[in-house]
C-alpha cells in the first residue's frame, strides 16, 4: 500500500500534466489525418484513393512511432531519451505548418500514388511520428516518476483524445473554421503539446521519493518491456517466450481489422463521395471497438459478436443484394442511409471480433510493449495491402472480400484452437472439419461473386481513380446492341453498335436532354468552342460540326485510353470537330492555362466529372465557378450535370450562381431511351447574359416539338432565387456534404 504522504496521486498538477500530454498527443494525431487529406484531396481528383493512401501512410508511421518509442525506452538512458525526443520535436517544429503548400500540387502527368506519399512524408511524417511516440514514452516516464502506480490508466485518456478529435472535425472544425485557419491552430497546438510532453520527460528525470526509497529505476528503462502493472515487479527470468503461432495471430487480427476499415471506407466513398464524414465514421467505429475491447473484458462476448456480425452480413449480402430496388423493401434497404448503416454495422461487429480476440491473446505484462508493437505492425501491413498492393494485383475492388474472408478464417481457426470452444479441434471430431468445410465453400462462393463473370465484360481495368469496365448488352434483337463504360457502379457513356446509330449521342447526353438542347441551339454556319470536364467515352463529340473545337479535360489516363480505342468506342474518331484531350485534374489544368495564356473563350463549358456518383467537391465551389467564367465568353453558357443517386446538388449550384449574380436555369427530361432521346438527367445552366438563357428556354419548346415530345418530357425552369439565399455557400474552405447526407432542410 502507499501512504498518503508519498502517494503520487497526491500531486494533482503532476498527474494533470501527464494526462494532458497523453490527451493532446492523441487528439492531434487523429485531427491531422482528415485535415491533411482534405487539403490535398482536390489536387488528386477528389476520389477515395487519396484517403486510402493517407490511411496507409498513417498506419505505417504509427508503427514507426511505436518502434521509435520502444527503442528509446529499451536501449537509451533517461537523459538520452529526453534529449533525442527534444531533437525530434525541434526538427518537427521546422516543418510547420503541417498542411502542404501549393508548391506540392502535382503536375498533370505525375503518378498520384507517388506524389501523395512523397508530400505526406515530407510534411507530416516527422510530426506524426513524434506524436505517435507520445503514448508509450509518456507512460514510461510516468512509470519512472511513480513506480508503484500503473501507467496504463493513461491509455484510457489517450483513447478519449483520439475519439474527441474524430468527433470534433466533422461537427465543429470543418463547418466552423476555414481549412487554413484550422491548420494554423493545429500547428500552435503541436508546439504547445511538444512543450508539455518534454516537460513530462523533464519531471521524470526527478523520480518521486518512493522511487528513490526503493531504488527502482527500472520503470523508466524497462517499464514498457516489463509491463509495470499496479506496482508489479518483474525480472528478466520471468519473460515469457512468444510462439510463432501467437505472433502471427497478433499480426493477422490487427491486419484484418485495418483491411476491413479501409475496404468499407473505400466502398462508401466510391458510392457516395470522398468526404471527411465518411472517412471519420468508419475510423471512429474502428477506434471505439479497440477502446471497448481493451478497456474491459465485459464488453466482449465472442458468441454475441459472432451472431451480430452474421446478422449484418446476411442482411447486406443475403437480402439487400438480391432484393430488387423497384420493390418497397429494396428501395428502403438500398437507400443511402441504409447502405452506410449496414456497412458500419458490419465493420463494427467484425472489428469487435478482431480486437476482442487480440485482447484474449494478449501476453503477460512483461511483453506488453512488444505486443503493441506487433499490433501496430499488423495495422501497417493491412494498410500497405489496401493502399499499395491491392491496386496492383486486383483489377477490381476485392479488398472487402479479402477482409471478410480473412475474418472468417481467423475466427474458425481461433475457435479450433480454444479448448473451451464448441469447435475445438480436439473435441467432437466432426464439428471442426464440418465447419471448416462449410467455411471453405462459403469462401469459394463469395470469391466467384466478387470476381463476377469475366465474359460479361469486354474489358476491365483498375486505376487510382476507380474500376473501369467495358460491357455489352445481350438483346434478343441485334439492332438494339450497345456498348457502355461503367465506372464503379455508374454508367459513364453508351454507344450503339449499329453503323447507322453509332454516331448518335446517348444516355445523359441524348437529343432529348438538357445538354442536347444546349449544343444544338446555334446559328447556321457558326462554329462552337466547347470545353468539357469529364471525358467518359466522348459522347458529346457527337454534337460537333465541321469547324468546332471540343476540348476535353480528364484526370484518369485509363479513361482517355479506352475512349480513344476504336475496339471499344468511336465517338472521338467519328467527330467532325477538332478534338483536344487534356490529361490531369480539370481545375489544376484550367488554372494553369489561365496563368500561362489567359482564358479559352468557351462558348459552352460543360461540367460532368462524377466518379461512380462520388462527388469531386473541389469542382463545385465558389472559387472554381469563378475560374469557369474566366474561361468563357461574356455570353457563354456554363452547363453543370447534377444527376446523382444520393444528393440533390441543385441548391448548392443555385447558391453559387446567386452569389456570383449570374442567370440560372434548369432543364430536366424523362426517360426517352438510351440511344436517341436519352435517359433522365438534370442539368443546370448559368450565364452572365439573361438573353442567352431566355433564348435557351424558348428553344426547349421548339426542340420538343421537332423531336415529337410532349411538354412533360423536357422541362425548362428558373429557380426562385430568394428560396436559395439561405443555403450555405460552398467555398474551398467550406464544402460539407454532411448536411445533404443528413437531409438538412436548409438545402432541400
Amino acid at each position: 500500500s502507499t501512504s498518503p504522504s508519498t502517494s503520487p496521486w497526491r500531486s494533482p498538477l503532476d498527474v494533470l500534466l501527464f494526462s494532458v500530454a497523453i490527451f493532446c498527443g492523441a487528439f492531434l494525431i487523429f485531427l491531422v489525418q482528415p485535415m491533411v487529406a482534405k487539403r490535398i484531396l482536390p489536387w488528386f481528383g477528389g476520389g477515395p484513393g487519396v484517403w486510402m493512401l493517407c490511411l496507409m501512410f498513417y498506419q505505417s508511421t504509427l508503427f514507426m512511432g511505436y518502434a521509435y518509442a520502444h527503442a528509446l525506452v529499451r536501449f537509451a538512458r533517461p537523459t538520452v531519451q529526453l534529449g533525442i525526443h527534444a531533437l525530434v520535436f525541434a526538427a518537427s517544429f521546422a516543418l510547420l505548418p503541417v498542411l502542404p503548400g501549393d508548391g506540392w500540387k502535382p503536375g498533370p502527368l505525375d503518378d498520384p500514388s507517388y506524389s501523395i506519399l512523397v508530400l505526406l512524408f515530407a510534411n507530416v511524417a516527422l510530426p506524426f511520428i513524434a506524436l505517435a511516440a507520445t503514448g508509450p514514452l509518456v507512460q514510461a516516464w510516468f512509470a519512472r516518476r511513480h513506480p508503484n502506480r500503473s501507467p496504463y490508466a493513461l491509455y484510457a485518456i489517450s483513447n478519449i483524445g483520439s475519439l474527441a478529435a474524430l468527433l470534433a472535425f466533422p461537427s465543429l472544425i470543418e463547418p466552423l473554421l476555414p481549412l487554413a485557419a484550422g491548420g494554423r491552430l493545429w500547428s500552435i497546438g503541436f508546439v504547445a503539446a511538444g512543450m508539455i510532453i518534454l516537460a513530462c520527460g523533464a519531471i521524470a528525470m526527478r523520480p518521486s521519493k518512493m522511487s528513490e526509497a526503493s531504488g527502482d529505476d527500472r520503470g523508466f528503462h524497462q517499464g514498457q518491456d516489463k509491463g509495470l502493472d499496479k506496482g508489479q515487479d518483474t525480472s528478466d527470468e520471468e519473460m515469457v517466450p512468444i510462439g510463432w503461432a501467437q505472433f502471427c495471430l497478433w499480426l493477422l487480427l490487427s491486419s484484418c481489422a485495418v483491411i476491413l476499415l479501409m475496404a468499407v471506407t473505400n466502398k462508401l466513398c466510391l458510392d457516395v463521395a470522398s468526404i471527411p464524414f465518411l472517412w471519420i465514421l468508419p475510423l471512429g467505429l474502428y477506434l471505439v471497438s479497440f477502446i471497448l475491447c481493451f478497456g474491459s473484458e465485459r464488453f466482449y462476448s465472442r458468441p454475441l459478436w459472432i451472431g451480430v456480425a452474421a446478422i449484418g452480413l446476411f442482411i447486406q449480402y443475403g437480402v439487400v443484394d438480391f432484393l430488387p430496388s423497384t420493390q418497397a423493401g429494396g428501395a428502403l434497404f438500398g437507400s443511402l442511409l441504409a447502405e452506410i448503416l449496414f456497412f458500419a454495422f458490419i465493420l463494427f461487429s467484425l472489428c469487435m471480433l478482431m480486437h476482442g480476440e487480440l485482447y484474449r491473446l494478449r501476453p503477460p505484462a512483461q511483453r506488453l510493449t512488444f505486443f503493441y508493437l506487433a499490433v501496430s505492425g499488423g495495422g501497417a501491413l493491412g494498410g500497405l495491402f489496401v493502399g499499395l498492393l491491392a491496386p496492383r494485383i486486383f483489377n477490381a475492388y476485392h479488398e472487402l472480400a479479402v477482409g471478410l474472408g480473412l475474418a472468417l478464417i481467423l475466427i474458425v481457426w481461433i475457435l479450433g484452437r480454444d479448448k473451451n470452444s464448441w469447435l475445438y479441434i480436439g473435441g467432437v471430431r466432426w464439428r471442426f472439419p464440418a465447419t471448416a468445410a462449410a467455411s471453405a465453400m462459403l469462401l469459394v462462393y463469395a470469391t466467384f461473386q466478387a470476381i463476377g463473370d469475366p465474359s460479361f465484360y469486354k474489358y476491365q481495368e483498375r486505376s487510382f481513380f476507380g474500376v473501369l469496365r467495358v460491357r455489352e448488352n445481350e438483346p434478343t434483337n441485334p439492332a438494339h446492341r450497345w456498348r457502355s463504360l461503367v465506372h464503379g457502379t455508374t454508367t459513364h457513356g453508351v454507344q450503339a453498335l449499329e453503323d447507322e446509330k453509332r454516331r448518335h449521342p446517348t444516355a445523359y447526353f441524348g437529343l432529348g436532354t438538357g445538354i442536347g438542347v444546349a449544343l444544338t441551339q446555334r446559328a447556321p454556319h457558326t462554329s462552337l468552342n466547347v470545353g468539357i470536364i469529364g471525358l467518359g467515352v466522348g459522347t458529346l463529340a457527337a454534337y460537333a460540326q465541321p469547324g468546332d473545337r471540343f476540348r476535353f479535360y480528364e484526370i484518369d489516363p485509363s479513361v482517355i485510353r479506352i475512349a480513344r480505342d476504336e475496339r471499344f468506342f468511336s465517338f472521338l474518331q467519328d467527330s467532325h470537330a477538332s478534338i483536344e484531350l487534356v490529361r490531369g485534374d480539370a481545375r489544376l489544368s484550367l488554372q494553369q492555362e489561365m496563368d500561362e495564356s489567359g482564358g479559352k473563350d468557351f462558348d459552352v463549358l460543360i461540367v460532368d466529372a462524377f466518379s461512380s456518383d462520388s462527388i469531386p467537391v473541389h469542382l463545385i465551389t465558389r472559387e472554381v465557378f469563378d475560374l469557369y467564367f474566366k474561361h468563357m465568353k461574356m455570353n457563354g453558357l456554363l452547363a453543370v450535370h447534377v444527376s446523382n443517386r444520393f444528393f440533390d446538388l441543385r441548391p448548392i449550384v443555385f447558391r453559387i450562381g446567386i452569389d456570383m449574380n449570374v442567370e440560372l436555369a434548369t432543364i430536366s427530361n424523362m426517360h426517352g431511351g438510351i440511344i436517341r432521346l436519352g435517359t433522365p438527367a438534370k442539368w443546370i445552366f448559368l450565364s452572365r447574359d439573361k438573353a442567352r438563357l431566355r433564348s435557351l428556354g424558348q428553344f426547349v419548346a421548339l426542340r420538343s416539338k421537332r423531336l415529337g415530345l410532349d411538354s412533360a418530357h423536357l422541362t425548362f425552369g428558373v429557380p426562385n432565387r430568394a428560396g436559395y439565399e439561405h443555403v450555405p455557400l460552398w467555398t474551398d474552405d467550406y464544402s460539407s456534404l454532411l448536411a445533404l447526407l443528413a437531409g438538412n432542410d436548409r438545402v432541400q
